[in-house]
């Protein structure tokens, strides 16, 4: 089976449910989806601690559900909850405890895997943007639009706990 079909080559592409242009606004979500998802791989290279390892595959699903449910359109086949909203608030305030109050801005350069996960932020903050454009046209399921919006703060504690907070200073 050829990979290549000649079906885009006029700028056009397939949703689960219809075909549309490529610049629709559906694609560049489900792009930056796609973005993010390859990031979290990526990142997941440069993470020594198991927990941290699965909750990143954990991430990945969620994201690949994301982009289903976007690419489903369909109000009655929603498939992020509240559950994983909450899951990422948890593990944000587990990593967020570990640690000193943030008081001041940082970089989050001083090792691979927080270089990784800044990345992972600014990915899901571009998709989340895009995803909030959409949600101006369209009805979408408030639980991703705030899972979106979670998993760059959990990509940010993250980051800063693998940037090794006794440095910050």
């Amino acid at each position: 089976m050829k990979i290549y079909t000649k079906r885009g080559d006029a700028g056009q592409t397939d949703l689960l449910s219809k075909r549309v242009r490529k610049t629709d606004l559906e694609i560049n979500v489900n792009g930056y989806v796609d973005e993010t998802m390859a990031i979290v791989l990526m990142t997941r290279h440069h993470i020594d601690d198991p927990d941290v390892i699965s909750m990143l595959d954990t991430i990945h699903a969620d994201l690949f559900s994301v982009a289903h449910e976007i690419a489903l359109d369909d109000p009655d086949k929603r498939v992020t909850t509240e559950e994983a909203v909450k899951r990422i608030e948890e593990w944000i305030d587990r990593y967020q405890s570990k640690m000193e109050p943030l008081r001041k801005f940082i970089r989050l350069e001083k090792t691979m895997a927080a270089s990784w996960l800044n990345m992972a932020r600014v990915t899901v903050r571009r998709a989340e943007r895009e995803m909030a454009h959409l949600a101006e046209t369209k009805e979408l399921n408030p639980f991703t639009l705030a899972l979106m919006n979670r998993l760059s703060d959990f990509f940010f504690v993250l980051g800063r706990f693998h940037n090794h907070p006794e440095q910050e200073d």
